[in-house]
């Protein structure tokens, strides 16, 4: 049992620093839309958390398929394997000089992840 309280307790943490990442996210691209913030600044500091939100995904992931959540890690699987595909294409880092034109759909992906974040931190905080 206390193994099982352990894997939720880092789940909840992971999901928690997720949920973190992809908020940032989206207040810089408002701020940018809103004109509070210049181009440079608001890709410097989206670049700066999309390979950490990455990495924590991956861990997350990994540690659930590992420790037996399968269901859990397969859900996870999927948005990982976007994740993947999105580094391979190099979608994942904000150009300034294209920043501009990627407001809608970044805010766009970001609210689906949002979304898909919270949906499995109820089911952390759940479990």
């Amino acid at each position: 049992m206390p193994w099982e309280l352990l894997t939720w307790l880092l789940a909840f943490i992971l999901q928690s620093a997720l949920l973190g990442c992809c908020m940032y996210q989206l207040i810089q691209l408002s701020d940018l839309e809103c004109d509070f913030i210049n181009p440079h600044d608001a890709s410097r500091n989206i670049n700066s958390v999309v390979l950490p939100e990455y990495l924590c995904q991956a861990a997350l992931t990994i540690f659930m398929l590992l420790s037996g959540h399968w269901l859990y890690g397969g859900i996870h699987l999927l948005l990982l394997a976007y994740h993947v595909r999105q580094y391979l294409r190099r979608g994942h880092l904000a150009d300034v000089t294209e920043i501009f034109r990627q407001v809608a759909p970044r805010k766009r992906r970001e609210m689906f992840k949002l979304a898909f974040y919270l949906l499995t931190f109820v089911l952390a905080i759940y479990k």
